[in-house]
């Protein structure tokens, strides 16, 4: 397969930074195993607690974009009666008031796979609340440990109905549940005010189940099934249904630093296509996720990660393969890359600037995008405690495997207050 030059320049501009992050930090003595010994598996961060930074200053805007398996910001903690279970109370409200100078199918998020190719011209103001959100947690003691079972929603249902985000247990190493899928590292998230974050971060929340186990005080390994769903791009002239048979498979290894951490995660799965006409067809999809964060100078921070496999676009929400003329599956091989930078003016303001690109393999005859540039720009200002306000600037690109492109260019306005 031939790299293109652009993807070439990416991955020269990326590696200088991937090394440094290796090389900046000595690995902390904090013990993984102490997280599950208290019934957190090693991954989870504490709910009620952002992973790698302080609760404090001009973070709560965007905090759950940091790590959303249940770091939604400080919550109210109440000991159940008679019992010695303790419930924890989570969530917020936010408003977003977004305006798009240019086309763009995605209303409520900067989704990029979204932007108009076809030329046309259109110019839209929108206001929602749908990220608000309600959580709850329980914690109590067991014979093997503290037992923790977490529930989350948010109003991107249809309708703006209520719509599920994660609904989990855990106990000592094993979670089972519906939460971020064990491929991604959901410490690495950028911190945009935009909900949708770039098409190139790997992001996705399903049903799996997990066993974690510490290698050392500061490595641990990750083994999870978890919930395939497998989509496929059909040609014109082709018809049939996909199949998915068995689950996915997906692990993780992390090294955690003293100013952030290194993760090296996979995955592997069957897609079966089943044409009306003809027998049914096997192709295996794969990927590989390296990614990291480090803290620079002050509580500046700096995230990337770099993505590559054939299906990988799967976690994403995007196709995990194409179908021939004949009825055949082949996996699209997608390559993925992001980099952001977190600044902290002060204790109370901050800005992030971020660029992500994917980019899907040509793909035949197939009609679709071949790839995305994601851009922002945010201030976020604390001015009261548990209430932020901050604004943002959007840029994204499309690019069709026919030739056509279109850009976007969005403006967003949000305030954010939180429960507790």
């Amino acid at each position: 397969m031939e790299v293109s030059p652009r993807k070439r320049r990416l991955f020269s501009a990326l590696l200088p930074a991937v090394l440094s992050l290796a090389t900046f930090s000595t690995v902390s003595a904090e013990s993984i195993s102490s997280a599950l010994e208290t019934g957190r598996p090693a991954g989870n961060h504490e709910p009620g607690s952002k992973a790698g930074a302080s609760k404090t200053g001009g973070e709560r805007l965007d905090a759950e974009n940091e790590a959303e398996s249940g770091e939604k910001g400080p919550s109210g903690t109440f000991e159940i009666p008679g019992t010695d279970a303790k419930i924890k109370i989570g969530g917020y409200v936010k408003l977003d008031l977004i305006h798009d100078f240019d086309a763009i199918g995605s209303e409520d998020r900067f989704d990029t796979s979204t932007i108009a190719t076809d030329g046309s011209d259109r110019e839209n103001t929108r206001a929602h609340a749908k990220q608000s959100r309600l959580n709850l947690e329980l914690l109590r003691p067991t014979r093997r440990g503290d037992l923790q079972i977490f529930a989350e929603g948010d109003f991107f249902g249809s309708g703006d109905s209520v719509r599920l985000r994660h609904a989990y247990g855990s106990l000592g190493p094993l979670l089972a549940g519906q939460t971020w899928s064990t491929f991604t590292d959901e410490d690495v998230k950028p911190p945009t005010l935009d909900f949708e974050s770039p098409r190139s971060y790997i992001s996705l929340r399903q049903a799996l189940i997990r066993w974690t186990r510490p290698l050392s005080d500061r490595t641990y390994v990750a083994l999870a099934l978890e919930e395939p769903d497998a989509e496929f791009l059909l040609p014109a002239g082709v018809s049939g249904t996909s199949e998915d048979p068995y689950p996915d498979l997906t692990g993780r290894l992390r090294w955690r630093l003293d100013a952030g951490h290194l993760q090296l995660s996979t995955f592997v799965g069957v897609a079966r296509f089943r044409p009306d006409n003809g027998k049914e067809a096997d192709e295996t999809i794969w990927g590989v996720n390296v990614s990291g964060s480090a803290q620079l100078v002050g509580r500046d921070r700096f995230r990337f990660q770099l993505a590559y496999g054939d299906g990988l676009a799967r976690y994403r929400g995007g196709p995990a393969a194409v179908v021939d003329s004949s009825g055949r599956p082949e996996a699209v091989a997608t390559t993925a890359l992001m980099i952001s930078y977190q600044h902290f003016w002060n204790d109370h303001l901050h800005s992030h600037v971020m660029y992500s690109y994917g980019e899907n393999d040509t793909i035949g005859s197939v009609e679709a995008a071949h790839a995305f540039d994601y851009a922002a720009l945010n201030l976020v200002w604390e001015f009261a405690e548990g209430t932020s306000a901050g604004v943002e600037w959007l840029y994204g690109t499309r690019e069709d495997n026919d030739g056509s492109s279109g850009e976007a260019n969005r403006l967003q306005v949000a305030v954010k207050f939180e429960l507790f």
